[in-house]
């Protein structure tokens, strides 16, 4: 019993650390985001959510039941978004990111989040890994069909010469979407759509750098292609999280949830620095 108090202790700790931080972050003090600032006190206030961990990701608000980076975005839950003078309360990604509110008033956007987070948790989960119509119709442009097989040895041979490995995540993701690329651009969800090509071969030259940001995660990160005409690089690791590399790491979660938020404009989440305590 002992023991089950003091992990129930840590946890309480831990999940305050992290209101702590995100609320020093945005002081309402501070010029900029005063929009954020707002909103976070108001969530911080609503039981439902104070009870859980908060994440910020540009003008997005998101929770977890954990205090783990690596599981943050992978519950199919709702968002809450900041913006300078409205708020918006918005659903899975997964399910076509349909707006559920929108208010210049934080605290009821906190209340309604905080209803439609109870339904959810209290109802059937949505499916994990339906696509809705505008990305499969973003990826059939780029020449994608259900059943779609490439051949993947040539990849393999050429970067395994390099260094790489590739993991079985990987040689699936490649089989179905190698050598697409989908060239499209304007305004996203919480990001601009950015156009991105899955051909492994850009990333020659750069194992150093996948290698190096394996070793920090504790994963192996194979390249898929890369993100924006080449200004940062996208990998996917053994557990099928889709990451963007570069001079930092963020992740767009596992796949198939993954390219919804790539292929939609979904902000990332950017990993902690592992230089900061």
């Amino acid at each position: 019993m002992q023991g089950q108090r003091m992990d129930s202790e840590a946890v309480s700790r831990s999940r305050d650390d992290g209101w702590v931080r995100v609320l020093r972050s945005y002081p309402l003090s501070a010029e900029e985001r005063p929009s954020m600032a707002l909103l976070l006190r108001a969530a911080r206030g609503e039981p439902v959510l104070r009870a859980m961990y908060p994440w910020i990701s540009v003008q997005q608000l998101s929770f977890s039941l954990s205090d783990d980076w690596e599981d943050w975005g992978h519950a199919p839950l709702p968002a809450l978004f900041a913006h300078p003078d409205a708020y918006g309360v918005v659903d899975s990604p997964a399910s076509g990111s349909r707006v559920e509110l929108e208010t210049t008033d934080p605290a009821e956007a906190v209340a309604f989040f905080a209803r439609l987070l109870e339904e959810r948790q209290g109802g059937p989960s949505p499916e994990v890994g339906g696509w809705c119509a505008e990305v499969e119709e973003t990826l059939h442009a780029a020449g994608w069909y259900p059943g779609r097989v490439v051949d993947t040895a040539g990849w393999r041979e050429r970067l395994e010469a390099e260094g790489f490995r590739m993991h079985a995540p990987a040689e699936k993701f490649l089989r179905e979407f190698g050598g697409l690329t989908v060239g499209h651009g304007g305004p996203g969800i919480t990001r601009a759509r950015e156009p991105f090509e899955f051909d492994p071969l850009l990333a020659l030259g750069e194992d150093d750098r996948f290698g190096e940001w394996g070793e920090i995660i504790g994963r192996c990160l194979f390249p898929l292609g890369e993100l924006d005409h080449g200004r940062s690089f996208l990998g996917l690791d053994e557990q099928g999280e889709l990451y963007v590399v570069d001079s930092g790491l963020a992740r767009f979660g596992r796949m198939p949830d993954a390219m919804v938020n790539l292929a939609l404009g979904v902000m990332p989440v950017r990993m902690p620095d592992p230089a900061q305590p």
